[in-house]
């Protein structure tokens, strides 16, 4: 008979015996509900993906005296990284020191490999960094193209 049902009947007697009843009974089901939520977990949390990223090239040092860096061009600007999801959204950019020590004229680096700041995050591709470095003038206050 549905009204014979014991447990329920002394559950429902008392609140707290209720919410006793709910957390103590059924350890099967509420294993199997905990093991079912950590394994969606670790498979969300540890989609690999793709992403496209802007690729900035830093100069370091200083070119030799009465020169400059004019302008220091990406090719290609962004690039595709791989690696995990949740590491990805960390990265907003990804840049690539350029040394120019004491340099006086222009330069180019091919096919530049991309130091990444996370170990579990890769690129898939390199760049070529090219390096315009212009005179300023002379340390003497001159003209440089004096007629």
């Amino acid at each position: 008979m549905p009204g014979d049902n014991k447990p329920f009947a002394m559950a429902t007697d008392n609140p707290w015996r209720r919410v006793r009843a709910i957390l103590v009974e059924d350890w099967g089901l509420k294993l199997l509900a905990l093991a079912i939520t950590l394994v969606l977990w670790f498979m969300v949390s540890g989609r690999i993906g793709e992403r496209e990223i802007v690729v900035e090239a830093k100069p370091e040092g200083r070119p030799a005296p009465t020169f400059e860096v004019k302008e220091i061009v990406v090719t290609p600007a962004k690039v595709r990284v791989h690696g995990p999801i949740n590491h990805l959204n960390d990265i907003e950019k990804l840049t690539v020191p350029i040394s120019v020590e004491g340099r006086r004229e222009s330069f180019e680096v091919s096919s530049m490999p991309l130091p990444t700041p996370d170990p579990n995050v890769q690129p898939l591709g390199t760049v070529n960094i090219h390096v315009t470095i212009v005179a300023t003038g002379n340390s003497t206050g001159k003209p440089l193209n004096a007629n």
